[in-house]
């Protein structure tokens, strides 16, 4: 009942802000009214949700069967199961509940099953069903071998999370929420905010808006900060045989466990704030579904933040198999007008708009074409691509520059692309495919290379070379 309403009350609150007024009108308790038959209603759906909702373990299957006025049946065969998932936030916490997420290899973003709130014994019970066909596995490889396997574990310092929350780059989300509330409360309130804003800005002295500006930006950015401090609080990686098993959490504790066969790329990311410090974020696309949190991609953090200096040797310890010396094939210098031109016309038209429309203030945007201009050079710089062995590794930059380690057998479709200015000047693009998720996958490329080496990259991918 409490996660119904929970996930109800932003909308319920703007619907009763935007009907307050017309329901005072007939009665002064109609808004206690509609509240009371919310819960109500609340109440009785969440115990017959409760009610109608089973789960065994019988014949090596987990059977999940559940819905009010639609019942879904789930038969999930524990030999398909690649890992089961356990978290626990705030509710759960109160009454010292978890949820418990099974994960396959066919799931996409959603977990193939999920018990929404179970106690710990049972959980444990669930996850030791599952484990039994990796002993009989193990079993079967060893014969009379010693049953000792060796565990690696890293852990995230308090320090090290606080320069992760501090770099992290979480602003742009926050700023991603605030326009989707305004554009709400503009339809609940019917005032233009911007408006309103500008005209209160324009009104007041160059200092004061100036600082207004900064100390809104400050403040977005320690909410972002307290964000990721609270996602990555005690997050803890160890590896025990084939799995790699993940901690972390404060208001909401995860406990997450990935299959190494499971893991189709690897992923290294160094942002604006990180790369100067030699700082990075270590990530895996995950075939089957992303085994964490953030469901707006399928990638899984394995470690929030590292120094360079240290990515090697927590490789080795926990993924050798990724350990690489990429040798870049690099774009040529013709291609750095590929790479300036498309942005900076973009950002030379947005400029002449806001000058248009908001004077001299809009000449602040040249700002913008400059930092469009750097930002293109440094794509053609670090972009490159490198093929050793079974190794393919790309590197491209987005706003975070972007390093891929994928072996060749786990990619899924390859293939190069040329337009006609692209022809013109010899140049091409590489792009690739892994399976993380969903019918889609994920998607990696470089672009402007010389056509030269995405056609020997064709090659070494076909077993041509």
């Amino acid at each position: 009942m409490l996660k119904l309403i929970k996930d109800a009350i932003v909308p319920l609150a703007i619907a009763l802000i935007a009907l307050l007024r017309d329901m005072t009108k007939l009665f002064w308790w109609s808004p206690f009214a509609l509240i009371g038959v919310i819960l109500l209603l609340s109440g009785l759906f969440g115990f017959l949700y409760w009610y109608r909702f089973t789960y065994r373990m019988e014949d090596d299957e987990l059977r999940i069967e559940s819905g009010v006025f639609i019942r879904k049946k789930r038969y999930i065969s524990r030999h398909r199961i690649h890992s089961v998932n356990i978290s626990a936030n705030i509710l759960h916490r109160l009454f010292s509940l978890v949820k418990l997420e099974v994960q396959t290899a066919g799931g996409g973003k959603e977990a193939e099953g999920m018990i929404p709130a179970l106690s710990q014994l049972d959980a444990a019970a669930i996850q030791q069903f599952v484990k039994r066909k990796e002993n009989i596995v193990l079993q079967e490889n060893t014969e009379d071998a010693p049953m000792q396997e060796e565990r690696n574990s890293y852990r995230l310092s308090f320090r090290r999370l606080l320069v992760a929350a501090a770099t992290s780059g979480g602003t742009g989300v926050i700023f991603g929420f605030l326009f989707a509330i305004t554009q709400q409360a503009d339809e609940v309130v019917n005032i233009n905010i911007y408006s309103f804003a500008y005209d209160w800005l324009s009104q007041q002295s160059l200092l004061l808006s100036i600082i207004f500006v900064i100390g809104s930006l400050a403040l977005t950015w320690m909410v972002a900060m307290v964000g990721t401090i609270l996602k990555y609080c005690f997050f803890d990686i160890t590896k025990q045989g084939n799995e790699l098993s993940i901690r972390r959490g404060l208001l909401e504790k995860r406990e997450m466990t990935i299959p190494l066969h499971r893991i189709q790329a690897l992923k290294i990311e160094e942002n604006i704030f990180r790369q100067p410090f030699g700082l990075l974020a270590v990530s895996a696309e995950i075939a089957g579904g992303a085994s964490d949190a953030d469901k707006n991609s399928f990638s899984t953090v394995l470690f929030p933040l590292l120094k360079k200096s240290e990515l090697a040797s927590f490789l080795n310890e926990l993924l050798p198999e990724f350990v690489v010396e990429p040798s870049f094939r690099k774009p040529p210098k013709r291609a750095l007008l590929r790479y300036l031109f498309l942005p900076s016309l973009l950002t030379v038209l947005a400029t002449g708009v806001l000058v248009y429309f908001f004077g001299g203030y809009g000449l602040l945007a040249l700002l913008l074409v400059i930092l469009t201009i750097i930002f293109g050079i440094l794509s053609h710089r670090d972009a490159g691509v490198s093929w050793e062995t079974d190794m393919l590794t790309m590197r491209y930059r987005e706003l975070t520059r972007v390093t891929v380690h994928v072996n060749r057998k786990k990619v899924q479709a390859f293939y190069g692309s040329q337009h006609y200015f692209q022809s013109k000047k010899q140049l091409g693009t590489l792009k690739i495919a892994v399976a993380s998720g969903g019918t889609m996958g994920s998607r990696f490329k470089v672009k402007h290379l010389e056509e030269k080496d995405t056609k020997d990259a064709s090659d070494w991918y076909s077993f041509r070379s």
